[in-house]
Parts: structure tokens; sequence; C-alpha cells
């Protein structure tokens, strides 16, 4: 585990960015900073952003996700081993992406599949 000491701490760091990001995104919805005036005529704009705080905080729900679950595979020993074909994710990879949970290898059969 402490071979991947720094990592976690990054993944750690970037799961706290994103708790504080998704804060403001839920009160910027909630309009803890007063509701929205129904008869301005910006309501319907203050709508669209209210859809793109909710896409947003819909990608970092994602992101958080995928980082718990790499913190987990630390705790677990097994940070770093491709969860589908169980060889070793390349440092690079890791480097680059932090919660990558496959070789790339995998992840371009993924990509694939979806085409």
């Amino acid at each position: 585990m402490k071979k991947y000491d720094q990592i976690r701490r990054k993944l750690i760091d970037r799961r706290d960015e994103i708790k504080g990001r998704l804060n403001k995104v839920d009160q910027d919805i909630l309009h803890t900073n007063g509701a929205p005036d129904p008869d301005s005529g910006e309501q319907a704009l203050e709508r669209e952003n209210d859809d793109v705080l909710e896409a947003l905080g819909g990608l970092a729900r994602s992101e958080l996700e995928k980082i718990d679950a790499a913190l987990e595979r630390i705790e677990r020993n097994e940070y770093g081993i491709c969860t589908l074909c169980k060889k070793n994710i390349s440092p690079e990879r890791l480097k680059a992406i932090p919660f990558a949970d496959r070789c790339i290898d995998c992840a371009d059969k993924d990509v694939d599949d979806m085409d």
C-alpha cells in the first residue's frame, strides 16, 4: 500500500475538491441565495443554467464514484490491476487517470464495443 501513498493522497485531494464543488452546485440548483423570480424574464435562462449545473453535478458524481472505487482497490491491495483481464495497469496510465480500473487494452475494447 505504501507504493500508492502518493496516488492515494492525490485521489483524496481530488475527492475533497469534487465534494466541495458538488456542494456549491447543489446550493446553486436549490437557489439558496434566493428563489428565481417567477415574473422574471430571465427565468428560462435560470432553468437552463440549472440543467447545466445538474449535468455537471452528474459528471462530478460519476468521477467521485470512480475515485472511491480506486481508493477501495488501494485498501484491498488490488489497485493497478485490471478488473477485467487481471494484468497490471501501466504506471503511465495510472498517472494520467489515477482512478483507472482497466488496462489500456481492455479500455480500448470497451470503446470499440460502443461503436
